[in-house]
């Protein structure tokens, strides 16, 4: 059932760009059905666009523009920015890290409190004080969003909440920004995983009442055309940064004593760095860096090519795409356990590694995965159709925004 309400959809460049937030295009199908407009708001902007589907209308703000020095700084002497500073204050342990690392957050700050004025503006004059708000991510423009909110301009807003905006380890241990006050302007907060749901309930009590684990999900593919063959094809997808430690996928590769293909998706600063450890790479060991392509270029060689395994070896992850993409065409995975990994790798769908796993387990784990017959490729397109299929997600979602409204 379709709602008669608009949705404002603040987002950090979609649809801007050609990669980011690709994993929104699958979302966004499902919000305009359910809704009766669905306006994009992203903060940045890039030379590329994507097309938007009929229902979404982009509406590019003023903050696209960066706002001046000066202009940051009367937002910083303001009422709206002492309330924020108040909330967060109230809890010592903050002390250290925000007088520690002021620049970052006093900047993120007064961008957002600029944003809630030019936001309030474009409430007014487009009538959508009752529309539902929801940021995509729980660090982007939702300070400004529970700006508003208390302030009565707005009536329901939400975020969704998934890894750099949940774990402070994405920001040098420090805290994502202003969870406290986030905490008492939104109606909802929806972590993508229940280990997102878990560290923010530990991290900010305060946000347990609005907590509501709501996951992702990608399209249901087709059975892939190709069985496996030899040798065995393992992919990995991710950027190239050092969290990811694709440096380490050749010393695994290297390690499993047969005759391997690999092929990596994605591109990054650690290029160099993991193109020099694959030259080292036994004859046996084919290797291919696609680098970045379009999402729907990964999906294609899943579809036409014979996969046995995706590898991760990251050491931080929310709740990935890429591993939700590897089960719909029924790809068992070999991951590190952590945050919310095990929540798609269980031992139905692939091989889950420790968090401090070493080349032994990496290597050992990436063999019982090669192991064909150690998994029923059915049976995890089953588990991926249970858990992570996106109309199925996504109309959940929606259902559960609507109803923050009659709350």
């Amino acid at each position: 059932m379709s709602s008669s309400t608009d949705l404002v959809l603040l987002t950090a460049q979609y649809p801007f760009g050609n990669k980011a937030e690709t994993f929104l295009e699958a979302e966004i199908e499902v919000l305009v059905e359910r809704f009766r407009r669905v306006f994009v708001l992203p903060s940045h902007r890039s030379e590329t666009q994507r097309p938007l589907p009929r229902g979404a209308i982009l509406v590019e703000m003023p903050w696209l523009n960066p706002p001046t020095t000066q202009d940051k700084h009367r937002a910083l002497t303001s009422r709206e920015a002492l309330g924020v500073a108040f909330a967060t204050a109230r809890v010592p342990a903050n002390w250290t890290h925000y007088l520690g690392w002021p620049r970052i957050y006093l900047d993120i700050l007064a961008e957002n409190v600029l944003k809630s004025r030019q936001l309030a503006r474009v409430i007014q004059e487009r009538g959508l004080g009752r529309a539902i708000f929801y940021d995509y991510w729980f660090e982007n423009s939702t300070v400004a969003l529970a700006l508003l909110r208390r302030a009565g301009v707005v009536r329901t807003a939400a975020a969704r909440a998934h890894g750099f905006d949940v774990y402070d380890d994405r920001w040098d241990g420090h805290p994502v920004p202003f969870r406290e006050f986030k905490a008492g302007g939104l109606d909802a907060i929806f972590p993508v995983s229940e280990a997102g749901a878990r560290y923010l309930s530990d991290k900010c009590p305060s946000l347990r009442p609005i907590l509501r684990v709501s996951r992702l999900g990608v399209r249901s593919q087709p059975k892939p055309v190709s069985e496996p063959v030899d040798p065995p094809l393992v992919v990995s997808c991710a950027s190239l940064i050092p969290t990811k430690r694709v440096d380490l996928v050749p010393r695994v590769l290297a390690s499993v004593g047969r005759p391997v293909r690999w092929v990596h998706f994605g591109d990054g600063p650690e290029r160099g760095r993991v193109e020099a450890a694959a030259a080292q790479l036994p004859d046996m060991v084919s290797w291919t860096m696609a680098g970045h392509v379009d999402n729907s270029a990964v999906l294609d060689f899943y579809r036409t090519q014979p996969v046995d395994a995706l590898l991760s070896l990251s050491t931080s992850e929310g709740l990935p795409v890429s591993m939700m993409e590897a089960l719909s065409f029924g790809v068992p995975i070999v991951a590190v356990g952590v945050n919310g990994v095990p929540e798609i790798v269980t031992p139905q769908t692939g091989v889950l590694l420790s968090e401090g796993a070493g080349p032994d387990e990496m290597c050992a784990g990436l063999a019982r995965a090669l192991d064909r017959d150690r998994f029923d490729r059915n049976a995890i397109r089953a588990f991926f159709a249970e858990r992570f299929d996106a109309r199925t997600n996504y109309n959940r979602f929606a259902d559960a925004l609507i109803d923050l409204q009659q709350d």
